[in-house]
């Protein structure tokens, strides 16, 4: 049996029990191979039993076996004719009194159309035996598994299946998504992902902000979808995901040094001495962050070196004007300093007023439930500002494969955590995932956010910390504008330019994800 094959046998991990060997660099060819095939049936592989179904049901719902069915026929032609007949049929007994509507309805869902619609499956979803399904949870993914014994009997749905995959199989997927290093950040910042990673010291740097000053409730209620997921088996869970994921080195390397930033700093004070580098890069970092807000990172880098751009011109409330606005809106009153900026749905008030309020009084001013992008101002900054590793950045991947997803009642089960969830889940977090794993807890999340990115939702390749994915920014804009990406370096460093635009007025555009490595769109969505 392949190695897919074996994966889709298994009923769901179990922390207790052991795996058939693994073949990695197979399973990852096998994963990529699945994603396109598990929906495809070739014509030619079709049962004879498959047919023969098929042409029975086609017999019961195409030809009219009554006097109502030839004259729904008739009627329903310039609707569908024979396909539409059933649930008309349906409607017309419901209002003559001959059927209940309950009754109507089943009707009009019929056993033909029923049977119509699992014989079509059987075509495109193959002849293999279905696994033990769980009927009870809304699993939309040929991955059988139930999340149970992780997040006790409250579950909701499934939303991201392949979290609860073979360890050894969502590390070799993972790493398979790893994009090549960028030259730019050696270029421009004379580092690699190793040196980040040798000044992370391997992710056990602690950081000098203990208190990140988070609201915390008097009386604090806790939160039934952390508490549901905060048991010694979903721990396990994750620290043999981690523990796999650390066996690649290309994986560990760059993801767990995500957030160190030192050598932009460090550049900062070879040109306006510590003092001035302080006050640069605090606004460099927090004018930035709140552009993470449902935004992958690159459009963060584009959104936030602009809006840094404007602000340090006086121009602020021309960006928080225009740079909301849709590209085929934009007139001749739009400032061509913007051309390049990505617009964003959430432009006002989302991303605007927190840097409005920080403008104004130093402060982001978030209310109480948001925790994500003030931790992360904080787990981006370097020691001379301030930076904190004792609390993980709950963004939405991170919760997603926590397993916090299929136990909320909410209407946004794949979001970020809420003030109440992280408050309840973050000590659990760090001393029992993080400290077993040898990590501070924001490069485990950051490990944890990498090696899961296949399972829940990111689409694009992985591995470059947020200094590499800045430094790719500048050097193509300079590219484009024909300069020295040392100099759009230190101009954006310091405010006077931006890393936006890559020869399109929307910015990324479709060269995107060719022309910056592979990690453009969905990268570190927030």
């Amino acid at each position: 049996m392949s190695m897919m094959g074996q994966l889709a046998a298994m009923d769901t991990y179990d922390p207790e029990g052991s795996f058939p060997p693994v073949d990695t660099a197979e399973a990852a060819r096998e994963a990529a191979a699945a994603r396109m095939q598990r929906s495809i049936r070739r014509p030619s592989e079709t049962s004879p039993e498959t047919i023969d179904k098929l042409a029975g049901v086609a017999s019961d719902v195409l030809i009219p076996k009554t006097l109502l069915d030839w004259g729904l026929t008739a009627a329903t032609l310039p609707f569908g004719g024979p396909l539409a007949r059933p649930a008309v049929r349906a409607g017309a007994l419901a209002l003559g009194g001959l059927l209940e509507p309950s009754e109507a309805q089943a009707d009009a869902g019929s056993k033909a159309a029923k049977a119509l619609r699992n014989a079509m499956g059987s075509v495109f979803e193959g002849a293999a035996p279905k696994a033990k399904a769980k009927k009870e949870y809304n699993i939309e993914n040929w991955l059988p598994v139930t999340p149970k014994p992780f997040v006790g009997d409250e579950t909701q749905r499934v939303f991201a299946p392949g979290i609860y995959k073979n360890p050894k199989i969502i590390a070799a997927e993972a790493n398979a998504q790893v994009a090549p290093e960028h030259p730019a950040m050696k270029k421009l910042f004379n580092v690699t992902r190793d040196d980040l990673y040798e000044i992370s010291k391997q992710g056990r740097r602690e950081g000098n902000i203990t208190d990140p000053g988070l609201f915390a409730p008097k009386n604090p209620k806790g939160s039934y979808a952390a508490e549901a997921v905060m048991n010694p088996a979903n721990a396990q869970r994750l620290i043999d995901n981690l523990t796999e994921a650390k066996k690649f080195p290309d994986l560990a390397r760059g993801m767990i040094p995500w957030y160190v930033m030192d050598p932009a700093f460090q550049r900062l004070v070879q040109l306006v001495g510590k003092d001035r580098a302080v006050v640069e890069y605090t606004k460099f970092n927090s004018m930035m962050t709140p552009f993470s807000a449902s935004s992958d990172v690159m459009k963060e880098i584009n959104r936030g070196t602009a809006a840094r751009m404007m602000a340090d011109q006086g121009r602020f409330p021309e960006f928080v004007k225009y740079g909301g606005m849709p590209v085929e809106k934009r007139g001749a009153d739009f400032p061509p300093e913007m051309a390049g900026v990505i617009p964003h749905l959430r432009h006002a008030p989302t991303h605007t007023d927190p840097v409005t309020k920080y403008l104004a009084t130093g402060k982001h001013g978030y209310g109480d439930d948001t925790v994500k992008i003030p931790l992360y101002t904080q787990a981006s900054g370097v020691p001379e500002t301030g930076f904190q590793t004792r609390f993980a950045v709950p963004d939405a991947h991170f919760t997603r494969a926590s397993g916090m997803s299929d136990v909320r009642k909410n209407a946004g089960p794949g979001d970020y955590m809420g003030g109440s969830e992280y408050r309840t889940f973050s000590p659990w977090f760090r001393e029992n995932v993080a400290k077993p794993v040898g990590l501070e807890a924001v490069p485990t999340q950051a490990l944890m956010w990498g090696n899961f990115a296949p399972q829940t939702g990111v689409k694009t390749p992985i591995g470059a910390p947020k200094l590499e994915l800045i430094s790719q920014r500048i050097w193509e804009r300079a590219a484009e504008l024909g300069i020295d990406p040392k100099v759009l370096r230190d101009q954006v460093l310091l405010g006077k330019g931006h890393a936006v635009g890559l020869g399109t007025a929307g910015g990324l555009g479709t060269i995107g994800a060719s022309k910056m490595g592979g990690i453009a769109e969905g990268a570190l969505e927030q």
